[in-house]
């Protein structure tokens, strides 16, 4: 590391006894960022170009189930991380990749026109209520690039870093999410590919580029169980 980043290296706050805390606190900063965007745009949302790929995929509204999973997966991969440099890393990468998103949702508002997708009238009761429930509380904005798509598959990027047999499942988990926030016509296939671009950059930028160091109050609990993490720091 050069001498001159030091100064400039985040510090690794998070430990074993206030993960559950901060990961609370990282929520409440994160919704209010994104709903305020959704629901306050300060320009006029424009809709993007349906593409033929966009109309030859089906509107399937039980899919709605897979696309509200993505809280799950964000508690699941919160709960088997073990690994305190990497949580670090990971809640610093979540809030970067929601105020890039947030900046562009506010900068260059777009929406999915989704008055062309009703849902059907013998839809089932629960479905119904799960997914018009959906659209109530999710404007169609913010639509590019997917916060859905990029913060379920960074999620799924930290176990690159620790517990590389659970990255599979994970990454497959959110490929179906992914797939879902077009199924449910909640937004272009462009959305999807400029949202697993930014959860990529986020990723190398967060958990490669960033240099990191302890804090005082920090450094007994926020030792890492891998002696990658260690040369990691003292390089």
């Amino acid at each position: 590391m050069v001498k001159g980043m030091k100064k400039f290296a985040l510090p690794l706050f998070l430990t074993e006894r206030n993960k559950y805390v901060l990961g609370a606190l990282t929520f409440l900063v994160a919704v209010p960022m994104y709903l305020l965007a959704n629901h306050y745009p300060i320009f006029t949302p424009q809709q993007l170009p349906l593409w033929k790929w966009d109309k030859m995929i089906p509107f399937i509204p039980e899919t709605v189930f897979v696309y509200v999973s993505e809280y799950i997966l964000f508690v699941a991969a919160y709960l088997f991380s073990r690994d305190m440099e990497n949580m670090n890393k990971y809640i610093y990468s979540f809030l970067g990749l929601q105020t890039i998103s947030v900046i562009i949702f506010w900068v260059w508002p777009t929406t999915y026109p989704r008055d062309l997708f009703p849902l059907p009238d013998n839809l089932d009761w629960l479905t119904f209520t799960v997914f018009s429930n959906l659209r109530t509380v999710d404007a169609p904005t913010n639509c590019c690039p997917s916060l859905h798509v990029s913060s379920v598959y960074l999620s799924s990027f930290i176990f690159l870093d620790e517990q590389k047999g659970r990255f599979l499942f994970f990454f497959l988990w959110a490929t179906a999410v992914a797939i879902s926030t077009l199924t449910t016509k909640q937004h272009y296939i462009v959305d999807v590919i400029a949202g697993l671009g930014l959860a990529v950059l986020s990723y190398y930028i967060f958990h490669k580029l960033i240099p990191y160091r302890k804090v005082s109050w920090a450094a007994k609990r926020t030792g890492s169980r891998s002696p990658r993490s260690a040369v990691r720091l003292e390089s």
